[in-house]
């Protein structure tokens, strides 16, 4: 990536701790909280790992990404490739560009799904549908995405079948105002063709953002229940005009106190997001971080001018320490969104009152200024990202949001 002139102070922040959010409407039972593929802010996403800790968490729908295996198996996976989320390059080095579709269930089911997001999740597989709906629980609801239909030709019909033979299709809604399973998809033939088949079941269409204009909303209220938007994107204005049209809105991940509270404010009826117990507790308005140090993500620099990985002068996260007493912060870590990582060296103390940059590019090391030494960057430049913070011990400090003009 290329930057386009430093935007630090052209963002808007929109941070966890480090700036005082906006209070939620308290209403808690009125908003349904959707482990977004688990609870992957702090297990790998789409393992059996992360499920578990969103159950553990308490997340009233789990949501996966739906694809076929060579052999017609259904395996939860978000991307069109197993090679960001396994080690599929060291075990078939030969099979680029590593679609889902050109492996079978036991060629996949080889893989290990976990260690690229950390060591301890090592020898995590690529879960089937079989398996999520055996791992869930009765009051948990189901969200399954039909990713890209196009590359699992017949997906919708078997996702349908497979689903009517496990008995959860009766279209029911579970105590917290979940439905048992929704399907939803940016093809709307795709969730036609599973709606032949499973015709109980809500169906939901994703707007990648921006609501919808309101000739668009009523073509989808005739035969869906809901879209899904982004609070970043979107207004109370624009919620209102969806349920107008008798559409629930349900959002894209959002993770942040700031973040939580705009969907929760807006009328948002679920809210997404990769930290279950963390919007749970914004929601019912405790502590979002009950085991913060005093140190929060005080800014993001995305986009700094000239070259993202440049060295002294990467895109970079500044921790800010909030308190009259030095902290130390090494061996702690950062993550976007896409779980991408940011490490903190050991030994790295940070001053009272004091702030610590982290680096994604190279450079010397300092007292301040800590460089992961990496080749590309990743924070998001174009439209906004989300950083968590974590400590030694992975416990989660922090987590905050920036959105770009």
């Amino acid at each position: 990536m290329i930057g386009g002139g430093a935007v630090l102070a052209a963002a808007v922040a929109l941070a966890g701790s480090a700036q005082a959010a906006p209070e939620t409407t308290g209403k808690r039972t009125h908003v349904v909280v959707l482990g977004h593929r688990g609870s992957p802010g702090q297990a790998p996403e789409e393992t059996l790992a992360s499920y578990r800790n969103a159950l553990r968490d308490k997340a009233d729908v789990l949501e996966g990404d739906v694809q076929l295996t060579s052999d017609k198996q259904i395996v939860l996976l978000h991307d069109d490739t197993l090679a960001r989320t396994t080690d599929v390059e060291q075990v078939f080095p030969d099979r680029a560009p590593w679609r889902v579709g050109q492996f079978t269930l036991a060629e996949i089911k080889r893989l290990d799904a976990g260690s690229w997001f950390d060591a301890r999740y090592a020898g995590q597989r690529v879960p089937t549908l079989k398996e999520l709906l055996a791992v869930r629980d009765r009051r948990t609801g189901l969200s399954l995405e039909l990713k890209s239909p196009a590359n699992s030709p017949g997906i919708a019909t078997l996702l349908a079948q497979e689903l009517n033979a496990a008995r959860v299709t009766d279209g029911g809604t579970l105590p917290s105002g979940a439905y048992r399973v929704q399907v939803h998809s940016r093809d709307q033939a795709a969730l036609k063709e599973f709606h032949e088949s499973a015709p109980k079941v809500p169906l939901s269409y994703l707007t990648g953002g921006r609501m919808l204009a309101d000739d668009e909303l009523a073509a989808l209220a005739g035969w869906t229940v809901s879209v899904y938007a982004h609070p970043r994107v979107t207004s109370a204005d624009d919620v209102k005009r969806a349920h107008a049209k008798g559409l629930k809105v349900f959002s894209d991940p959002v993770d942040s106190q700031a973040e939580v509270s705009m969907g929760a404010n807006q009328g948002y009826d679920w809210l997404a997001t990769n930290f279950p117990a963390t919007t749970r507790r914004i929601l019912d308005g405790r502590k979002p971080f009950p085991e913060a140090s005093g140190v929060v993500i005080d800014s993001v620099l995305p986009d700094p001018s000239g070259d993202d990985v440049q060295p002294e002068k990467s895109e970079h996260v500044v921790l800010r320490n909030t308190t009259s007493r030095p902290i130390d912060v090494g061996g702690g870590y950062l993550r976007d969104q896409a779980s991408n990582l940011m490490k903190i060296g050991p030994g790295y103390v940070i001053p009272p009152g004091s702030l610590l940059r982290v680096h994604v590019g190279p450079g010397t090391n300092r007292p301040d200024a800590y460089y992961n030494g990496l080749t590309a960057g990743f924070l998001n430049n174009t439209s906004g990202d989300t950083v968590s913070f974590f400590g030694a011990d992975h416990k989660l400090l922090d987590i905050s949001s920036y959105v770009l003009p």
